[in-house]
């Protein structure tokens, strides 16, 4: 018997969302900072003063409350006008839809007086006045992911209502092709961790994508990376990098069984790869996560005396 044949239902929720890098900053009129490109997203709010950007050879020129979205491996260079204050963040989201739908549907410059500055402005203050509170904890944590929920609702919004002239199909089949090594790497870790095994086809999780939608490799490699900045690879391995991170912090899994439930051949190569993201090994990142714990648990514990 069913017992919930007449149940109905919301929609299951399995994303890494990242945030990192935020801070706030005042500088010079000389300060200026030389063309690199992220992994992640960059977003760029000018607090006061005049910031020029420049994004695949575009020049935006920031004021008051104007901002950028910078999409990931996007080459972006800065430089400052008029003692400028800026906040600045980068995030990551590993939902294959949402991320398309926001590299596809979004400008890279808004203004303080475009219909979407205007609604979001009050969140990424919100983001920037936690910089002067002080004392985070596991609220200022949950503050953050609600501030950043409502940011990246405001940004899918948005991007819905804007026509791209990419192939729909070319998109469809980049987002078959991230969806299904998200789930593929989801279900090796659960496989790995539930029986200790992991199939030989770990190896060609990428080709396996790319065969899956029905299309060649190198049509498959060329749209993916059209789509959202990087090869499959690439993305596979920041899939990896994300997975490895909510492992890292479950002080029951060791540091070599992550790395094989990740499908890589050895920890050597795990570390590398980690270090590679992160400029840590997995165990100094794990060590920095405990401290980071015990450091808030120290400061709620001194509020109360």
């Amino acid at each position: 018997m069913d017992f919930l044949k007449n149940a109905k239902r919301l929609p299951v929720i399995d994303w890494n969302l990242t945030f990192f890098g935020a801070h706030e900053q005042t500088v010079p009129n000389n300060w200026y900072v030389p063309a690199e490109k992220h992994y992640a997203f960059e977003c760029i709010y000018v607090i006061s003063g005049i910031e020029q950007v420049e994004i695949q050879h575009h020049v935006y020129r920031l004021t008051q409350g104007d901002f950028v979205l910078i999409p990931p491996e996007f080459l972006h260079k800065a430089a400052a006008e008029n003692q400028l204050t800026y906040f600045c963040f980068h995030f990551d989201i590993d939902d294959p839809n949402l991320k398309v739908q926001l590299i596809q549907g979004l400008t890279y410059y808004h203004s303080a007086h475009s219909k979407l500055g205007n609604a979001i402005s009050s969140h990424l203050n919100r983001l920037d006045d936690l910089i002067h509170e002080g004392g985070f904890d596991f609220n200022t944590k949950m503050i953050i992911q609600i501030e950043l929920s409502k940011i990246l609702q405001l940004f899918y919004n948005s991007a819905t209502k804007v026509d791209n002239h990419t192939s729909s199909t070319a998109v469809e089949y980049s987002r078959m092709i991230a969806d299904y090594l998200k789930n593929s790497l989801t279900n090796q870790i659960l496989s790995y961790i539930k029986s200790g095994y992991i199939s030989d086809r770990k190896s060609k999780m990428v080709e396996s994508a790319i065969k899956q939608v029905g299309i060649s490799d190198g049509y498959g490699f060329r749209i993916f990376k059209q789509t959202y900045g990087v090869s499959p690879r690439k993305y596979l391995s920041k899939l990896k990098i994300n997975e490895a991170k909510k492992l890292l912090i479950k002080p029951q899994y060791s540091i070599s069984d992550i790395s094989t439930s990740l499908g890589y051949t050895n920890l050597a190569n795990f570390s590398r790869q980690f270090k590679r993201w992160h400029n840590v090994s997995p165990n100094q990142w794990r060590k920095m996560q405990e401290n980071s714990q015990d450091r808030n648990m120290y400061v709620k514990g001194s509020l109360k005396m």
